[in-house]
């Protein structure tokens, strides 16, 4: 019997093509809301060839049959594709992986724009070095983007780039991806609970990024597929998902440089709070994502 089920059980070495479709029925039994871009992607994934190659090559025999299997087997339990095939494509970079961290998601690339802008800003502005801080860095997927943008910065010591997690296994993962992309002389590595060190051993920051966990315990409690196997340390935000973002907040005035500016991402519905949270005197303005949701805080403290 074949392992993509009787769609292929006439043949021990069957085409892609009749691989794909077992394999996109399978998932859709499983429950995977997007079987076919699945099926496309593990095979592409085993072949080590990219998804086009695939759709152009349904009678090309499927060499990879025992790997296909085992893969399709993983993403049927819920397991994401991104740990399967161990990296996320995001920002057109390929960030590493796997349980360590949360996997980089589309939303948190305007996060990342928006650090660009506000630093760009003061780089532009005047010749003074500014401290960045990529708060719970993860898979360092946002550290990294700004290390190659700023790399002339970073280099001319323009900019200091600080990138920290509580979680040392997640700082392990991120400091992978430093090295992958060249930029792990540029980036200052911190195991740390929010600012705790900024004012002592590292510097005060005048740019904050911030992807904190925002999902509420409740749903973090009842979370299926993909998200069952994200660590939770990523995930849960607390009774209303603000209490990370909360933590942060009541320490920036004592933690951050005068005038630095706060990017925070949020989740659908907490802008309200998030402002409600802002030191006092801070001015705040929110940035939707491309589907209209409010996405980014920006909050930005009096000098």
């Amino acid at each position: 019997m074949s392992p993509f089920g009787s769609v292929a059980s006439t043949s021990e070495t069957p085409t892609i093509g009749v691989a794909l479709l077992s394999a996109t029925n399978r998932l859709r039994v499983s429950g995977s809301p997007s079987a076919r871009l699945d099926a496309e992607l593990l095979l592409a994934h085993v072949t080590g060839q990219d998804r086009s190659y695939v759709l152009a090559h349904p009678d090309a025999v499927l060499g990879e049959v025992a790997a296909f299997a085992a893969a399709l087997e993983r993403r049927a339990t819920g397991e994401p594709i991104a740990y399967i095939r161990g990296f996320k494509e995001w920002r057109s970079l390929r960030i590493r992986t796997d349980l360590r961290a949360l996997i980089p998601r589309p939303e948190t690339e305007l996060l990342a724009d928006e650090a660009m802008t506000a630093i760009g800003a003061r780089l532009a502005r005047d010749t003074a070095r500014i401290v960045a801080w990529d708060v719970a860095t993860g898979s360092g997927a946002v550290a990294v983007a700004l290390a190659l943008h700023f790399r002339s910065a970073l280099a001319a010591g323009r900019l200091r780039l600080i990138a920290s997690d509580v979680s040392a296994e997640a700082l392990a993962l991120a400091a992978e991806n430093f090295v992958a992309y060249g930029v792990d002389s540029n980036v200052t590595l911190a195991r740390a609970d929010l600012l705790e060190p900024a004012g002592g051993r590292l510097a005060r920051p005048d740019v904050i990024v911030a992807n904190l966990p925002y999902v509420p315990s409740a749903e973090v409690d009842g979370r299926h597929g993909s998200l069952a196997f994200e660590p939770r340390l990523a995930l849960d935000g607390g009774p209303d998902g603000l209490a990370l973002l909360r933590r942060l907040l009541e320490t920036v005035p004592d933690r951050a440089a005068p005038g630095a500016t706060v990017l925070v991402e949020i989740g659908a519905s907490q802008a309200h709070g998030i402002g409600t949270l802002a030191p006092a005197g801070a001015s705040i303005s929110v940035v939707p994502d491309l589907a209209g949701i409010d996405r980014v805080a920006c909050i930005q403290l009096p000098d």
